[in-house]
């Protein structure tokens, strides 16, 4: 397996994963952090996968059509590249060739719009862009949604940026947690063109920004009745990496993950907070901390129709709770792999720890957790006494 690129898996048997295919980078050193799938997509009824591209110089989104991997993988082929917006689409110097990352996006399969995070010219740094992508051969540039204060020139700028997207299209919202500062928001997006923010709020200080941001509808809830339901929350992850999150944790405020009550669009409140406690984690190298939560279920967006939540949570591996009680989060069980010989440490003069890094969902409610620093993927079960279901509807 190369260095880097993209790994298809064949899972019929999850606990025997194989190796199908692998597509290598043209390029040593490059990123690919994200990948998303359709399948039987547009009037070809062809599969399509689509990956980030990052060289920290050079950045884009590639296409491949990936409909024969099964029977002769050997004819995958790269359809199309994003690289940038058109140039001056926004104004003057306004949009052109990406200049600031390719992170991570979501393809939905019901719509043909694709959203990802990257930076253009005529913003302090990344924004999120909606393409139209229902001809992979072609995408074009539809929109973009931005904090106010990204625009060059604009007031009130701090380091943030947008990390990717969470999109519920039937409820006509993406939703965003913004690195660097602190802002999480929503925004109306019944025009792809022209996203509408509709609210934000900033965790900073004493936090240090969203990374995840998941809607949740609840029918009940533990004290509301009547016409106090449904709710709607918002369940969030920091991503861990300040002082505090690293060994020997001893500066600022460790991230978390939280719940806000979105229910009043015009005022989200925080709920509750959750997190690991200490024990001797700090002091285990890498990164103590969440990172991201299972946003998914089979690649539609996680409606968390059972109520439980997938976190990765770095060097204190895959947490698993029960978010019943919005109000009163719980942790159901845990996962913590054990490193091996392709381990490597996160930072250098720091102990070699897993790193869990990303965790998703199958049609099955299987879980797959990656791991940041070479140790591998882990395919999950939960097995305890609240089930996990594979449904993912409202």
């Amino acid at each position: 397996m190369e260095y880097n690129g993209t790994s298809i898996l064949e899972i019929s048997d999850p606990a025997k994963p194989k190796l199908v295919w692998h597509i290598p980078n043209e390029v040593a050193h490059v990123n690919s952090r994200s990948v998303q799938v359709v399948y039987d997509f547009g009037p070809e009824k062809r599969d399509y996968l689509a990956r980030s591209w990052d060289t920290g110089k050079d950045f884009k989104f590639q296409i491949f059509d990936i409909t024969t991997r099964a029977t002769d993988p050997s004819k995958i082929s790269l359809v199309s590249e994003i690289t940038g917006t058109p140039p001056n689409n926004c104004g003057p110097g306004c949009g052109g060739k990406f200049i600031i990352r390719a992170h991570k996006g979501y393809w939905s399969q019901q719509s043909g719009l694709f959203y990802t995070a990257s930076g253009e010219p005529g913003f302090r740094s990344v924004v999120l862009h909606i393409w139209d992508l229902k001809d992979p051969k072609n995408p074009k540039f539809l929109g973009r949604a931005i904090l106010p204060s990204q625009k060059n020139g604009a007031p009130g700028f701090d380091r943030e940026y947008a990390h990717h997207p969470v999109v519920d299209e039937p409820n006509h919202r993406l939703y965003i947690g913004f690195r660097g500062a602190g802002p999480l928001g929503a925004w109306d997006i019944t025009n792809p063109a022209t996203p509408k923010l509709v609210w934000s709020y900033d965790v900073s200080p004493p936090y240090r920004g969203p990374h995840t941001v998941s809607p949740i509808v609840y029918d009940t809830v533990p004290n509301f009745s009547g016409d106090a339901l449904p709710r709607r929350y918002a369940f969030v992850t920091d991503e861990a990496g300040g002082g505090a999150d690293m060994k020997p944790c001893k500066s600022g405020v460790r991230s978390m993950a939280y719940m806000f009550d979105i229910t009043n669009e015009a005022h989200p409140i925080p709920v509750s907070f959750w997190q690991v406690p200490v024990g001797n984690f700090c002091e285990k190298g890498g990164r103590f901390g969440p990172h991201q939560h299972a946003e998914t279920v089979n690649g539609d967006l996680n409606r968390f129709v059972d109520k439980i939540a997938w976190i990765a949570y770095f060097n204190a591996g895959v947490r698993v709770l029960d978010i019943s009680d919005p109000y009163n989060m719980k942790e159901l069980g845990y996962y913590i792999p054990k490193t091996n010989q392709n381990s490597h440490p996160l930072a250098k003069g720091q102990p070699t720890a897993i790193q869990i890094n990303d965790v998703d969902i199958d049609h099955r409610g299987l879980a797959y957790a990656s791991d940041r620093v070479g140790t591998g993927l882990f395919v999950l079960e939960y097995t305890g006494k609240k089930k996990a279901s594979p449904t993912n509807t409202n």
